[in-house]
């Protein structure tokens, strides 16, 4: 079974890059922090690329309630207003913070980073 990825943005237009970047791997796509929470509970990712500012429940928020229920999750935010919320993200429980606009081998280079930890474990 490939790697499964939960991508959670606001803008359709980035989750469908998203999508055809990762295209080798499993991903599943959520507009809103309170989609990507059930989805996370719902599919169990092996990582998350989370944004951070969208409607309904912003991504920090998302975080949280996904580390609460599984305390292993990894997560990965992405944002425009890196300076803003970094913190807040990490706080939340966020491996690593990316500043969009992001090259598309940085964000490789994370999930394999923090996917070879998935399966070590």
């Amino acid at each position: 079974m490939g790697l499964k990825i939960l991508v959670v943005d606001d803008n359709e237009e980035l989750l469908k890059l998203y999508t055809i970047f990762l295209r080798r791997y499993e991903v599943i796509t959520a507009k809103n922090g309170a989609e990507g929470v059930e989805l996370y509970k719902k599919e169990k990712p092996d990582i998350v690329i989370m944004d951070i500012k969208m409607p309904l429940m912003d991504g920090v928020e998302a975080t949280r309630r996904i580390k609460e229920y599984d305390k292993d999750a990894k997560i990965i935010g992405a944002t425009a207003y890196h300076d803003r919320f970094v913190d807040a993200m990490l706080q939340a429980g966020a491996l690593e913070v990316l500043k969009k606009p992001f090259k598309y081998r940085e964000l490789l280079d994370l999930i394999q980073k923090y996917t070879r930890e998935v399966g070590a474990s």
